[in-house]
């Protein structure tokens, strides 16, 4: 499978997966491995990562850790944009394509990542989320 994107699109997903993760509480995004890849990780298991032409496979996608059902109704959603990806599809893991020419969902990306996350963090990383968001809709509300 050829490659339709570039180093520069790369980047940009990269980019885009740090700022979501930046608004979940104790996650670390770390830097690109030897291979490009971007993984996400909380308490130290990764829970979605950025792959940049998987085993040669062609693609710019994030994987993410998902039920076997939400993989069920994303690939029957969508199944150009989402795939199986090898070795953790097996576990419900999904893959979405960001490249720019499958004109990636971010915030579908976003909802992804929050559900991954919750799965995975503690009660209390969660309600710390919880009430920032509640306390930020409180101070968007007109007065």
């Amino acid at each position: 499978m050829g490659t339709s994107w570039t180093a520069s699109d790369a980047e940009h997903a990269r980019e885009r997966l740090v700022e979501l993760a930046a608004g979940l509480p104790e996650v670390t995004v770390l830097p690109p491995s030897e291979y490009g890849h971007t993984a996400v990780v909380l308490g130290g298991r990764r829970f979605a990562w950025l792959t940049v032409d998987h085993h040669d496979d062609g693609r710019l996608a994030l994987r993410v850790g998902t039920t076997r059902e939400e993989q069920r109704e994303l690939l029957a959603e969508d199944p150009v944009r989402f795939f199986v990806p090898s070795y953790d599809g097996a576990q419900g893991w999904v893959g979405m394509l960001v490249d720019p020419e499958s004109e990636p969902d971010w915030g579908h990306a976003a909802e992804l990542l929050e559900a991954a996350w919750r799965r995975r963090a503690p009660k209390r990383a969660q309600r710390a989320l919880d009430e920032a968001r509640t306390a930020q809709q409180g101070d968007a509300a007109p007065s």
